[in-house]
């Protein structure tokens, strides 16, 4: 029970409370017993009165009146801590309770906000650490599925191959050893992806800035994929209106505007169309990438996060892992910009912004 006692915020501040009542009531009833010892020993002189006998009297009067007094000042004193402090008390608990229920995995726990002071401001916030744990752990179950898929995948194939033609039954032509390098291939774009994210998490990505032709960085990737384009009757525009070079670090950007245009090639239906366009912004520039297609928008604000794919069968089916905007968020951010998106219309615009 004393350890109960001693571990109870309610008792301590009860405690507190008491103690800081019980110096005030001593300091007044030293104070009182000193100034009307006085006042009854001049009112005692002034009138020839008996002293000793009145002045023990009027004393043990004074202390038993004190000692009445401060006993009704300290129960009430008590009760009144006690309602004011379960006020306080009774929300901590419940936030307890809430954060016992979040270490068990329960990230739809929420905390009751019954004020506007420090406390509620304290249930907010460990209800919008809860929001943000709830999303976390989602994420990662997501990342832990889709990166099993985009592992199982080539891999089964890989393996199927190669027992084929150990058995015999396939042989090692050269379009079977171009479907083994292609699922190769995707194993490593895999790993090169997770390895580039690793990297911004551990901050050991280092800026090499230096001037980049816009007009040129833009004209070269969309040559890269032009193939790819026409093979889907693409039709692709390019707007830029950057006058000269900008600073950059040239490795990532090029990485950035090549997830972009990658990421609007995957989902650009055949006989559409893509726009590449690059502005003058508030601070820095702004490169977007706008393609013929739409988004649901439940998606919209998952889109930069790791793995998440809102159509995940046909970015499958595209060879996409749902890094590559994520991707573009880092390197964005590591140029002091930011990234957004917008869908509506038929029309889904990707962009970011570089400081």
């Amino acid at each position: 029970m004393r350890a109960l006692f001693r571990r109870s915020l309610l008792w301590k501040l009860v405690g507190i409370n008491l103690l800081v009542v019980g110096i005030a009531i001593l300091v007044a009833a030293l104070t009182i017993r000193q100034f009307a010892d006085r006042i009854f020993a001049d009112i005692m002189q002034e009138y020839a009165i008996r002293l000793e006998f009145m002045h023990s009297l009027f004393m043990e009067t004074l202390a038993r009146s004190l000692v009445q007094a401060s006993l009704v000042a300290g129960g009430i004193g008590l009760l009144m801590s006690l309602v004011l402090f379960r006020t306080v008390v009774r929300p901590l608990r419940g936030m307890m309770a809430m954060a016992g229920r979040i270490s068990s995995g329960d990230y739809a726990a929420r905390a009751r906000i019954e004020s506007a002071d420090e406390v509620g401001s304290l249930a907010d916030s460990l209800n919008t650490m809860a929001a943000a744990l709830g999303t976390l752990e989602r994420l990662r179950k997501d990342l832990v599925a889709n990166v099993a898929h985009e592992l199982r995948t080539p891999l089964a194939n890989l393996r199927g191959y190669l027992e084929a033609m150990g058995d015999g039954v396939t042989p090692a032509s050269p379009e079977a050893i171009g479907s083994l390098h292609e699922e190769v291939m995707r194993l490593v774009r895999l790993v090169e992806a997770l390895q580039a994210l690793s990297l911004f998490d551990a901050h050991l990505s280092r800026l090499r800035m230096d001037a980049v032709d816009m007009a040129g960085l833009v004209r070269r990737l969309l040559d890269m994929r032009r193939k790819e384009f026409q093979s889907k009757r693409i039709a692709v525009q390019s707007e830029v209106a950057v006058n000269g070079q900008v600073r950059a670090d040239p490795d990532l950007l090029s990485q950035a505007l090549h997830n972009l245009i990658d990421n609007a090639l995957k989902y650009t239906a055949e006989g559409g169309g893509v726009t590449v366009q690059v502005n003058p912004g508030n601070r820095g520039i702004r490169i977007a990438v706008s393609n013929t297609s739409e988004i649901v928008p439940e998606d919209l604000p998952y889109i930069f996060e790791r793995f998440y794919r809102g159509d995940k069968s046909r970015s499958r089916a595209s060879g996409g892992a749902g890094i590559g905007l994520s991707i573009v968020k880092e390197v964005a951010r590591v140029h002091g910009g930011e990234v957004g998106v917008s869908s509506q219309g038929g029309l889904t615009t990707v962009w970011l912004t570089l400081a």
